[in-house]
């Protein structure tokens, strides 16, 4: 019987032509922008190497044009392809955690939901990081869903901020690609403002083994967009 292979990972320049692919069918400007920004940076560190008036000034900033213009693009491209897959998750049930997931510090949200509706109506996510356990719910009815976990997590992490975030483009509900944002404020209105404010690191740890103790919903994701399939390892494409 043979044996399952491992998965090959994916090398960094794979993981860019993947997220080129993906973008730019929905993003007109980016080939552009992405010739532009070398031509620009790669144009001044010449400027600046002849300004000097030596032609290993002139080498060396050639080296270094090249260098930043090459970070620059993929700046750009990773920018570009996540505000295409927020679009593109507007509308899509379980969007609100592929996007919240993105943030890159303070906030850690789990794959499993905390509560689904049986119908596929509504769904809730939840996260925790410096601004205590943020909720995202998602579709009808999910307000009832929050207020039921809100009341099972007052007793499970006592003290503790929870914040319910409600996802999408109706009246008191936050857009997809404006949902890191929201996440981000929570904290300077849960904690205030400042570095020392809100919970630290190894009171996060507690909360999440609290919650994790306490179970959730263990039902598949719906069928719809996966962009988790066309989401770059951001270290690979830096070349880690």
């Amino acid at each position: 019987m043979a044996k399952n292979e491992p998965e090959k990972k994916q090398r960094w320049y794979q993981l860019i032509a993947q997220a080129y692919k993906f973008t730019k069918p929905y993003d007109s400007a980016l080939l552009p922008l992405m010739i532009g920004v070398p031509v620009i940076v790669i144009g001044a560190a010449v400027v600046a190497g002849l300004l000097l008036g030596s032609t290993v000034a002139l080498v060396y900033a050639i080296i270094l044009g090249v260098l930043l213009a090459v970070l620059g693009d993929l700046f750009l491209l990773t920018r570009r392809f996540e505000k295409v897959a927020f679009e593109r998750m507007e509308g899509q049930m379980g969007g609100s955690l592929y996007v919240a997931q993105s943030i890159r510090r303070g906030w850690q949200f789990e794959d499993d939901p905390i509560a689904v509706d049986q119908r596929g109506a509504a769904i809730v996510f939840y996260g925790v990081g410096v601004g205590g356990i943020v909720l995202l719910a998602e579709g009808t009815g999910a307000r009832k869903h929050v207020d039921k976990v809100k009341a099972r997590l007052t007793k499970v992490a006592s003290g503790v901020k929870v914040t319910p975030i409600y996802v999408g483009t109706g009246d008191g509900q936050v857009p997809v690609k404006t949902l890191p944002k929201a996440i981000r404020k929570v904290k300077a209105e849960a904690y205030g403002r400042g570095l020392s404010s809100g919970l630290k690191k190894d009171e996060q740890e507690v909360v999440r083994q609290r919650l994790r103790a306490m179970g959730g919903a263990q039902l598949p994701m719906p069928k719809g967009v996966d962009p988790l399939r066309a989401r770059p390892d951001r270290k690979g494409m830096r070349g880690r």
